[in-house]
């Protein structure tokens, strides 16, 4: 790594940088390096005005064409557009609402995050964690940007290629998406503007869509990194009684510092689940039924370059679900691990205060943490057997 230390700003990095290109300041964090708000309000209403443009041209051409049997493809995939643009335009709303909640929750997250010394960061092994999240985020992340380029510019390469290198005359040009347009841009220069701003929308939705999931992933990770921690610390501990002067007061300190620091990892949770629990929610809700209506798409008969999209369409999705079931994975073994190691760590030699206290710790461990969205749904690898 080029940096000597870990920060929660290297967790975050992703998520904050995707929401800034479209104008979206998720948090508010005295660490991080602010970014002029003028510019991210020029910039977010740039992205709502084209996004907005967009929608109308794709619903318009749903409604003119949804009863033309020639077209009933083309209406179908842009009904799955119009649904993506709608599920990415939801969760920027829905975590940008929620923004008070998670200011809170990055402030309580950096309030415990490893101090900036190689022991503590070896401790935590911070390092680890963030190349495993990283790990995630940037191959989710690229897998929808190699996502949204295939779709935008499938068609003019084709083109091109068909026009410029096969001498093909009578190659007519075409948009990224299907929609109709207020001008008549064939032959005409303003082709070009036509297709940039539909390119440019396509990277709206996306980025819209993946931001929220790459929050979720870095701060999940890190919750998975303090509940690790604190396993190994009430493994590691070592009991004072009868070592030292005042050893049983000296372990019931340690000890309630250890509960007060599960505590917190279990309301930060709750704030998490809080905060992202809608677009969990639109998450499983819409994969599901695109899943189906992409199934149901691909059993029309369709040509090459359309079946190749909907594949990849079909592709994102379940990885979109089985990510978050992962992740949701690693919170629950890493939580129920609490359990483990109070039975694991050398309590015999502690006197009775010291055994009751772990008691209430291992009670209120064995009932693990997970994602969940809102209150419909706790998701678990289990989750991902139902959606598939």
């Amino acid at each position: 790594m080029s940096k000597a230390f870990v920060t929660f700003n290297d967790f975050m990095s992703l998520p904050v940088f995707f929401y800034h290109t479209i104008g979206v300041d998720p948090y508010e964090s005295p660490s991080s390096k602010a970014v002029p708000s003028r510019w991210l309000y020029v910039n977010f209403v740039l992205n709502e005005a084209n996004i907005g443009f967009n929608f109308c041209m794709e619903f318009i051409f749903v409604v003119l064409y949804f009863k033309d049997a020639e077209h009933i493809v083309d209406v179908c995939m842009t009904i799955c557009y119009l649904g993506f643009i709608s599920v990415s335009q939801l969760k920027t709303g829905s975590v940008w609402r929620q923004k008070a909640k998670l200011n809170d929750l990055v402030y309580e997250l950096e309030s415990i995050f490893p101090a900036p010394n190689r022991e503590e960061q070896d401790k935590y092994r911070a390092e680890h964690y963030l190349r495993r999240g990283q790990f995630f985020l940037r191959g989710f992340s690229g897998l929808y940007l190699f996502l949204v380029i295939t779709y935008s510019f499938f068609v003019y390469v084709r083109y091109a290629i068909q026009h410029w290198l096969l001498y093909m005359p009578d190659v007519e040009k075409g948009m990224p998406f299907f929609s109709i347009a207020p001008w008549d841009w064939h032959d005409h220069w303003s082709y070009y503007v036509m297709y940039l701003l539909q390119v440019w929308g396509a990277y709206t939705a996306t980025t819209g869509h993946i931001s929220a999931d790459l929050s979720i992933y870095a701060v999940n990770m890190q919750l998975v990194m303090h509940f690790d921690y604190l396993s190994k610390s009430l493994k590691e501990f070592q009991i004072q009684t009868g070592c030292v002067d005042n050893g049983s007061d000296k372990d019931l300190k340690s000890l309630k510092d250890l509960i007060l620091y599960h505590n917190k990892l279990l309301r930060l949770s709750n704030v998490m689940n809080s905060v992202f629990g809608m677009p969990l929610l639109l998450n499983f809700l819409t994969s599901s039924v695109m899943v189906c209506f992409v199934g149901l798409q691909m059993t029309l008969g369709l040509s090459a370059d359309h079946t190749v999209k909907l594949a990849l369409f079909l592709v994102s999705a379940v990885i979109e679900i089985y990510l978050i079931c992962y992740f949701s994975g690693l919170l629950i073994v890493s939580s129920e691990g609490v359990t483990a190691a109070v039975y694991e760590m050398n309590w015999l030699h502690g006197d009775t205060r010291f055994k009751k206290m772990l008691i209430f710790i291992a009670q209120r461990a064995q009932k693990p943490v997970c994602l969940k969205a809102t209150v419909f749904l706790d998701i678990s690898m289990e989750t991902m057997a139902m959606v598939s």
